[in-house]
């Protein structure tokens, strides 16, 4: 805390006709800063009053009409509570604060270092009128000259202003926009009437609801103009049309309300033929982003069910399976996609497929697929019973039969291993079950896997599997055929 003694100062007014004079409690010289810019500290108010430090400097500056000169003086405050003048001269604008001045300022700064802090002011300066017309500081209007006040900013320039109390209200604001009157309804072209806040803004960061009124009284009701009915809207996006539900290229439909929501259709009579497809639905669960383009791309085939409860499907569809009524599985080819949605899951609300799931729903619309394109569908579907039903009879002549035996020992010399169709998974760390046939002897063995932790190895009796044997009846001989007739590739 500062013990330099304080004085009373009374900052004196400007010269008369003296044009934006100002006065400054000087803190510090920045000599990279042009003309007055360069003395740095508090803006004072001329007539007002400040308790100031013993040794304070003072800038004052009153600019002469015509803005050629300016009077610059110097003031420091002595200790008996009186200023001297450190210097007075009127010189010209451009060196009003050039090397001479500088150099004074620069001397008596490092004579009298500036205290630190805020100057303290204990009485008010009377307010300047305004000499010139302007516009108030305050409620933004045009003010005349001398009929208001300055005020001081925070960069430390003079503003006009009213006095306290006597800005003028705002005058109407025009309404620049077509709208429907906010207190009778009736409508109200560009131009006509006047705004007004309909609702105050709520809390620090809301907005008023700002509408358009009648600039007088409103008219009575039957004099009221009705709005005119909105015009057409295009549809800025492909979409699939509301009544037909084809495709309406962008441009080229109308865009409506329709319940909460916009919906688009073709033009009055323009709907072509309403097209034989199906929708399914996919599901896929996960997070918003990143955002999905496409399930199925036009084109694919696959084999989904269909809900026909409407439109029923074609009955020659290949691989056409009716599972309940309203319901198929088919193999269908898809058309197009509706638009993917986002569904959050919210006590459980969501789709058939994304129950108690956040994720994306997709809507795609198919149609029967033709034979040619079915036919590598139609095979590999083939091909999976067929073998799901050689796995089965494997599992019950090899797997689960009651005639094989464990022997102590095993011995596969003279066997040939049969492939039946074991694929290892991508996460399989094991080995997979074999069978092994020796046709000259008559028997057949099925080795399967006993190492893994848990596992009882003391079973094993051929290093990690357990080896049992069994008579080559007819039925696994029948079975071994079909077996390498579906596997060619074995051994």
């Amino acid at each position: 805390m500062s013990n330099v003694p304080e004085c009373a100062v009374e900052i004196p007014a400007p010269d008369e006709e003296a044009v934006k004079p100002w006065r400054k409690r000087l803190t510090g010289l920045d000599e990279s800063q042009p003309g007055a810019m360069s003395c740095e500290g508090d803006w004072l108010e001329a007539g007002a009053t400040y308790q100031m430090p013993v040794g304070a400097l003072i800038v004052l500056c009153d600019p002469l009409p015509g803005g050629a000169r300016k009077r610059v003086r110097i003031w420091r405050v002595k200790r008996d509570g009186t200023v001297k003048e450190e210097r007075d001269s009127t010189l010209g604008s451009s060196n009003a604060f050039g090397t001479s001045v500088r150099g004074t300022l620069r001397r008596l700064i490092s004579q009298h270092p500036p205290q630190k802090g805020a100057v303290h002011q204990t009485t008010a300066a009377a307010p300047r009128v305004n000499e010139r017309d302007g516009t108030c500081s305050q409620c933004r209007q045009p003010i005349p000259a001398r009929a208001g006040i300055l005020e001081r900013n925070h960069r430390g320039y003079m503003d006009p202003r009213h006095r306290p109390g006597q800005c003028p209200p705002p005058p109407p604001r025009t309404n620049d926009y077509a709208q429907a009157c906010g207190l009778c309804g009736g409508w109200l072209e560009a131009g006509l009437g006047v705004l007004y806040t309909a609702v105050p803004a709520l809390g620090v960061y809301g907005k008023p609801l700002i509408k358009a009124r009648h600039a007088q009284d409103c008219p009575p009701p039957e004099e009221r103009i009705s709005p005119p009915p909105p015009a057409p809207r295009a549809n800025a996006r492909e979409q699939d049309c509301r009544l037909c539900g084809n495709t309406v290229p962008a441009g080229a439909g109308l865009l409506e309300r329709y319940g909460a929501a916009w919906e688009v259709r073709h033009p009055d009579g323009a709907c072509p033929p309403k097209e034989e497809l199906w929708e399914i639905t996919r599901g896929e669960p996960g997070r918003f982003h990143p955002r999905p383009e496409r399930w199925a791309p036009p084109g694919t085939v696959l084999r989904s069910t269909v809900y026909d409860h409407d439109q029923p499907f074609p009955k020659h569809t290949p691989g056409l399976r009716r599972l309940r009524t309203g319901e198929v599985s088919a193999i269908v080819a898809t058309v197009r996609e509706r638009a993917p949605e986002y569904c959050r899951d919210e006590d459980g609300n969501n789709p058939g497929c994304l129950i108690g799931e956040d994720g994306w729903f997709f809507r795609i619309l198919v149609r029967p697929a033709t034979p040619e394109e079915a036919a590598d569908l139609l095979a590999a579907e083939d091909t999976a019973h067929r073998r799901a039903a050689l796995a089965e009879r494997r599992r019950q002549l090899f797997e689960h039969a009651a005639d094989g035996e464990i022997p102590d020992t095993a011995d596969l010399a003279g066997t040939v291993q049969v492939d039946f169709g074991a694929r290892r998974s991508l996460h399989q760390h094991w080995p997979d079950d074999e069978l092994h046939v020796d046709e000259e002897s008559g028997s057949a063995w099925f080795l399967r896997y006993n190492g893994a932790d848990g596992d009882t190895w003391s079973a094993n009796n051929l290093g990690s599997f357990i080896a049992r044997r069994m008579p080559l009846t007819e039925q696994r001989a029948q079975l071994i055929a079909d077996l390498r007739a579906e596997y060619p590739a074995s051994g």
